[in-house]
């Protein structure tokens, strides 16, 4: 992140737990938010962000109970995250924001704009869920989810597993692609994700996510929504993903074609380019 300026790295306690959040860029610029996905960190978006600074004011926490954030000491779920978000911005004095999230990380924008519509000016996700029942997941996945959040230790024994090589040489087997992904994120490594988490506040989230539904909330969103789907993503298909967006008052779907569930990591020039498109379009022209 060398080419990024102004970086900071930010604690902020909230409600007794300490929550990190790196922000970059000139802060007379437009704030846009980055929220990453489960068993993730925001150094998730580091191939993104030297690009989008030049731009805006980016805000890139880690979800309360990832990366370098304590979980927090109730609930730790969609909502409650939304409402940290609210005490960020709050802390660093910003008017209207703008929020880009990346798979489980887009119902935390979602949960921001329905609890907080008046404070958003764009909300972009990708790879998004918004209700349970139509969420196209995989077997291998749902398995993985669902145990993840049906057995409150099975993060823990991740993390202690995680320790030996022999572990992510079966998780090779099992992810075909593990490799690419690993080498695009750079530092942003797979072990070290989880080797940080909290095992309560995956499991809590876990619970949260595979229960997911907004289908009487999205009407309450107010600003303009953009839904980002990779074609040949496994967990959403584009039916899906128009029936969310005929809930949204204001909705504006882009589809990748050759792109799939990992679009912000494996196409990331492709995404920067559609999501600075929509926050700078100017929709009353």
């Amino acid at each position: 992140m060398d080419n990024i300026v102004n970086i900071t790295q930010n604690n902020l306690q909230v409600s007794g737990s300490n929550i990190h959040f790196v922000t970059g860029g000139d802060k007379n610029n437009p704030p846009l938010f980055l929220l990453h996905s489960f068993y993730l960190s925001g150094v998730v978006f580091n191939s993104l962000i030297a690009d989008l600074s030049k731009g805006f004011f980016l805000v890139i926490p880690d979800l309360p109970g990832f990366g370098s954030s304590q979980k927090l000491k109730q609930i730790n779920t969609s909502e409650n995250y939304a409402k940290v978000l609210e005490v960020i911005r709050k802390h660093l004095d910003l008017k209207k924001i703008s929020l880009f999230g990346f798979s489980s990380g887009g119902v935390v924008a979602l949960k921001y704009a329905i609890l907080f519509p008046k404070e958003v000016y764009r909300l972009s996700v990708q790879g998004t869920p918004y209700y349970y029942r139509d969420y196209d997941i995989i077997l291998r996945d749902k398995i993985i989810l669902r145990l993840t959040a049906l057995f409150p230790h099975l993060p823990r024994l991740l993390k202690w597993l995680a320790k030996y090589q022999f572990v992510w040489m079966i998780l090779r087997a099992f992810y075909k692609n593990l490799d690419r992904t690993m080498a695009i994120l750079g530092d942003t490594r797979l072990e070290e994700a989880i080797k940080n988490i909290s095992p309560q506040a995956a499991y809590e989230w876990g619970q949260d996510i595979i229960k997911v539904d907004l289908r009487d909330d999205l009407k309450k969103i107010l600003c303009p929504v953009q839904i980002i789907i990779g074609r040949k993503d496994p967990y959403l298909s584009l039916p899906s993903v128009y029936r969310m967006a005929g809930l949204i008052s204001n909705p504006e779907v882009t589809v990748i074609r050759e792109g799939d569930h990992e679009l912000t990591v494996k196409e990331t020039k492709k995404v920067v380019e559609k999501l600075v498109d929509f926050l700078t379009y100017d929709f009353q022209g």
